[in-house]
């Protein structure tokens, strides 16, 4: 009797792990499965799984009356544009996931490779943030506030004086006198502009006395970046593949508007493990700009170019659905010295296989002998330059390895070309 408790005990423990293997592999297994899936006319995938799982292609048959068949290695042999299901199905019957499979022509844009210089605006500066001032009284006093100054506002000009640097704003002080009452401000908010006034309050500061007018205010210029490609028929371009943090230190403000202008490249710090290297640009936040900013989202900044600028006749290719990136050789579009486009030889070790929008989508290495030269791998100044694979826009840089240089990752095309077209869409509706 005890050995018949001991045996039925092995075998049931036995079945529970079997039960709990097959549990766990169809789970996974359906969590592999994309929910959604876009490929190009032409285009051939193979998806595997293995039993008890099988796929259900629901697409119109040729013969209507013939079954459905299940296969546990499904072929998608793409054609002309289209939309089907298919189904994934635990022992052939009971459906748990489906797939929306979608056969589609790709966007065709422009690649980028670009530098440019991103600034908040290309004229006057930008109000970070504001604070209280203690007057001579020792009384605590709020000007800026009272004035109805917030920040994000740009100041344009003081009593119709156009302002473009710090030290304007301090030289309008310096020389202010109390008869003068307040001083006239033009500033822009939301790409409106507004007149304002504000009475300067007199302090004790460093053993001397100044007026202030308590405003953090910072040069409107957020650093170097990489144009990551447009859509010539909409101008509607995207860029660096990743947010732009806040500006102007701790009392910074989102970077949700701004402006891009041409950059020239004319140093390289290398980049060393531990150590991130980084472009050297020359710009003027008093530039004229190249394109208005729309957006400012985790896969980058979106908005439109002025066609005037843009007009190179580069010939269009197509972005890349995720489905068509793989493991392999690629090329990143980017600019060393000056303003002039080089490509340069990468090599893809690793794809996210996402089945939402994330940032990070895959991995890359360095292999050009110029680019490790010259700056190491991966630096700062490149983010959102194009990776470009089999003649495809299949994502951009985004990050560099911080312990090797010579590596990175990338965010994948198609989710920033949908972000573009999103964008895109808000904006045509908001007009």
């Amino acid at each position: 009797m005890r050995f018949c408790r001991k045996t039925v005990g092995y075998l049931f423990r036995a079945c529970l792990t079997v039960i709990v293997f097959i549990i766990s592999s169809v789970l996974i297994q359906s969590f592999l499965i994309p929910k959604q899936l876009k490929l190009s006319p032409g285009q051939k995938m193979v998806l595997s799984v293995n039993f008890p799982l099988g796929f259900q292609m629901n697409r119109p048959q040729s013969n209507p009356q013939a079954r459905p068949e299940i296969t546990r290695n499904l072929v998608l042999n793409t054609g002309q544009s289209q939309k089907y299901q298919v189904l994934l199905k635990l022992f052939g019957r009971i459906p748990i996931k489906k797939l929306q499979v979608e056969v589609a022509n790709p966007t065709m844009i422009i690649p980028g490779g670009q530098s440019i210089g991103v600034v908040f605006s290309s004229q006057g500066v930008v109000v970070v943030g504001t604070l209280p001032v203690i007057d001579v009284s020792r009384v605590r006093r709020f000007p800026a506030r009272e004035a109805g100054i917030k920040p994000g506002d740009i100041l344009l000009a003081i009593n119709n004086i156009p302002i473009n640097h710090v030290e304007e704003v301090e030289y309008f002080l310096r020389n202010y006198t109390k008869k003068e009452q307040k001083l006239r401000l033009i500033i822009k908010r939301n790409n409106q502009l507004k007149n304002l006034e504000i009475r300067p309050v007199l302090t004790v500061k460093d053993g001397g006395k100044r007026y202030m007018l308590g405003i953090f205010v910072d040069d409107p210029a957020a650093g170097v970046g990489t144009l990551s490609f447009y859509d010539p028929e909409t101008l509607w371009f995207a860029g660096l593949g990743h947010r732009i943090a806040k500006i102007g230190g701790r009392n910074g403000i989102d970077f949700n508007q701004g402006e891009i202008v041409m950059a020239n490249i004319n140093g390289i710090r290398r980049g060393l493990p531990g150590k991130p290297g980084e472009k050297i640009g020359i710009f003027q936040g008093t530039q004229i700009a190249v394109g208005q900013i729309k957006k400012n989202t985790r896969f980058g900044i979106y908005g439109t170019l002025k066609k005037a600028f843009f007009n190179f006749g580069t010939t269009p290719i197509p972005a890349a659905f995720n489905s068509q990136v793989n493991v392999g050789n690629a090329e990143i579009y980017t600019v060393l010295k000056g303003s002039r486009i080089g490509k340069y030889k990468v090599k893809i070790i690793k794809v996210f296989r996402q089945h939402s929008p994330r940032d990070k989508g895959m991995v890359i290495k360095v292999t050009d002998p110029v680019l490790l030269r010259e700056t190491g791998g991966i630096i700062q100044g490149m983010s959102g330059s194009p990776i470009i694979q089999n003649g495809r826009l299949v994502g951009a840089v985004t990050h560099v390895f911080v312990n090797d240089p010579t590596k990175g990752y990338g965010v994948l095309a198609e989710w920033m070309l949908k972000e573009m077209q999103n964008q895109a869409k808000t904006a045509k509706k908001a007009s």
